[in-house]
């Protein structure tokens, strides 16, 4: 547990120029992370966050060994040790984050190291601490660290995304939203994604022996489910192709380079297919308030967001409702359907695996029926752990970007104001040091979700899938009851197979480049209550 103290080198810092906030003392065997003093110098702060993905840093901003701080405590620390990057490496960032992550901290044993900007790069620092991860992402509540709006992706999300949003009014947006995401509207939501998932696995079982694409097929499912969820209406599949049309154009804006809002790039094509969904939405909210203002009940996490107010009486606007709703298809939708599409993958080779979720699914049937409730996701214990486990080895989110808010001290070494810091969550994953060592089944690279039930799996170790702190994704129980009425009903009543033969390329996660052939077919006994 953290303690609350001022070090002795804290302490004399605190009758310097340096205002001390907090320092931190976390007992650990890494000295390097030891202590952790959190200070600000008394100077103006910049008109502007720095831009941190363009290449060109702000006017203020500077290589970090090129910046002194003001407080002679800090800068009595060492800048991190600098790793050097091959500029043709640094695109690794884009399509190979894993890889990416590997090579910044595989050679060195230092708790934080730094990069320095390249043409078209910012300069940064990674933690390879998971301590010290948390911490960046729960800085932003004592002002340590800041949310990290790179100019391309707030053009893409919108600046009232939940995710770009900076406190306070970060807090407050998020306390709207919540009810949406609660466990009563989950159970609400419940019965209509279990109609739709056994609606979808029927019709791959009617494709038969020329079988469904595995990657296109999940996509299509999770679309189709958080667009009718959080809109509050069944739409045909016409309009579900139609909108994921303009969604799969949206995203691939994520991945465009250069970010350039012109007719003929990839990005602006992006933002043009961002407009088009924010139109659609925009209609669905109009639609929505009229049925409020005539004392009509709003299906959907729309009727949640409309009817949304405050104790002043204050509610979202428009644009806030659906720049957020534009979130939660990205998050609601790619984490979910890339997750599955790793499981059927992985799945398909551990019928081990297979069997044990069957054997789940017999017991949760004998305790609650065919209907998935509450209480039945609640139950699938061992299902959990196999979606822990898979994310725990590939993680959609490979890595995130937080800003230092003041001159800090991470693990021991100076963080100048202003600088980007990259939080590597696959490689904390896949190096968890719960598991560090252990060989055969138990071995780190292993897919092997029984670790997942000890009392050390419980525990949530170095694995971040959905983010730390004030920033934990809103909709990560959502998601997950998803993912379980998916392996529900296909372990309950369908037997599957796919080609594996694939190289798997990075898009929102990692994906099948044969796009996962798969082909269903009925159980020839479906599985029963025992």
């Amino acid at each position: 547990m953290r303690q609350h103290r001022l070090t002795d080198r804290a302490r004399s810092a605190s009758s310097s120029s340096c205002v001390v906030r907090n320092t931190w003392h976390r007992p650990s065997g890494r000295a390097a992370a030891t202590i952790k003093a959190e200070l600000t110098v008394d100077r103006p702060k910049l008109a502007t966050p720095p831009e941190t993905s363009s290449g060109s840093s702000s006017d203020g901003q500077q290589q970090l060994q090129q910046q002194a701080s003001a407080c002679p405590f800090l800068a009595s620390l060492p800048s991190p040790p600098k790793v050097k990057i091959p500029w043709h490496k640094r695109f690794q960032q884009l399509f190979a984050p894993q890889q990416f992550q590997a090579t910044v901290l595989g050679g060195s044993s230092s708790s934080v190291v730094q990069v320095d900007k390249a043409i078209g790069f910012t300069n940064f620092v990674m933690p390879s601490d998971p301590e010290l991860v948390r911490d960046a992402f729960a800085g932003e509540l004592d002002g340590t660290t800041l949310q990290s709006n790179i100019k391309s992706f707030v053009a893409l999300m919108g600046e009232h995304s939940l995710v770009l949003v900076q406190e306070p009014r970060h807090k407050y947006l998020r306390g709207l939203l919540q009810p949406a995401f609660s466990g009563s509207a989950i159970s609400g939501y419940l019965p209509a994604i279990q109609a739709l998932v056994g609606r979808h696995l029927a019709e791959w079982e009617a494709a038969g022996e020329a079988g469904v694409q595995g990657y296109d097929g999940l996509k299509l499912l999770t679309y189709e489910f958080i667009i009718s969820i959080t809109l509050g209406r069944e739409y045909s599949r016409q309009e579900v192709l139609a909108l994921s049309e303009h969604y799969k154009q949206w995203t691939s804006g994520f991945l465009a380079w250069p970010w350039l809002d012109l007719p003929y790039t990839a990005f602006g094509r992006s933002m043009r297919a961002r407009n088009a969904l924010l139109d659609h939405f925009q209609q669905a909210v109009t639609a929505a308030r009229s049925k409020l203002a005539a004392g009509q009940q709003v299906p959907g996490i729309i009727g949640s967001l409309t009817a949304a107010v405050d104790e002043e009486g204050n509610r979202l606007t428009d644009l806030e409702i659906t720049e957020n709703i534009l979130l939660l298809l990205l998050a609601g939708h790619d984490t979910s359907s890339t997750t599955l599409t790793r499981l059927l993958s992985v799945l398909h080779d551990t019928p081990e695996v297979v069997q044990q979720l069957r054997q789940e699914q017999a017991a949760v049937l004998a305790r609650h029926g065919e209907q998935l409730t509450a209480a039945a996701i609640k139950d699938m214990e061992y299902a959990d752990a196999v979606i822990r486990e898979s994310l725990r080895l590939d993680p959609v989110v490979a890595g995130l970007f937080r800003v230092a808010a003041k001159d800090i001290d991470m693990g021991g070494y100076m963080v100048p104001k202003d600088t980007p810091i990259l939080l590597p969550l696959h490689h904390l994953a896949v190096n968890d040091a719960r598991w560090a060592g252990q060989t055969g089944q138990e071995d780190p690279a292993s897919f092997h979700p029984e670790r997942m039930l000890t009392e050390e799996g419980r525990q949530p170790g170095a694995q971040m899938p959905f983010g730390s702190g004030p920033r934990f994704c809103l909709g990560e129980r959502l998601a997950m009851a998803e993912m379980k009425v998916v392996l529900a009903l296909l372990m309950r009543q369908y037997d599957f197979s796919v080609d594996n033969n694939t190289e798997w390329m990075q898009a929102v996660g990692r994906v099948p480049k044969n796009g996962l052939p798969l082909k269903l077919r009925r159980l020839a006994q479906p599985v029963a209550a025992v």
